[in-house]
């Protein structure tokens, strides 16, 4: 029997972060949804067949994150869903830095409404003390 594969974890973007996606000769400016170390979610004006190949672009406090990536199915009505198909290991160590930073801000999707906002208030007390 094949060993199931767990999902890698995924994290909430807040603050409409921007980035850019080009695909061909075209670029577009989107707003990352969701990511994790397999990829994510963005908005973006137009919508892409999955299978579709393209470049991102995504500024994180640790630096450009640049990435090939593959578009897949709609992830909701307002978001792509994306793979990571190509990445250098300074963008896969940045990524991964973003990533254990959202970690500790409590950004996990997997966490309902309520742990998120106790997590945010955690947050917001310990930087008052």
């Amino acid at each position: 029997m094949a060993k199931r594969r767990e999902r890698s974890p995924r994290f909430s973007v807040p603050n409409n972060e921007q980035v850019l996606v080009s695909i061909g000769n075209e670029q577009l400016r989107g707003t990352l949804q969701v990511l994790s170390l397999t990829g994510g979610a963005v908005r973006l004006e137009r919508r892409f067949d999955s299978g579709t190949l393209g470049d991102i672009a995504i500024k994180t406090v640790s630096g450009t994150v640049l990435a090939a990536i593959e578009f897949l199915q709609m992830a909701n009505p307002r978001a792509q869903a994306f793979r990571f198909l190509a990445m250098g290991p300074v963008a896969r160590q940045r990524l991964g830095d973003t990533l254990k930073m959202m970690r500790s801000q409590g950004l996990a999707v997997e966490k309902s409404p309520l742990d998120q906002f106790k997590s945010f208030a955690q947050q917001m007390v310990s930087r008052i003390k």
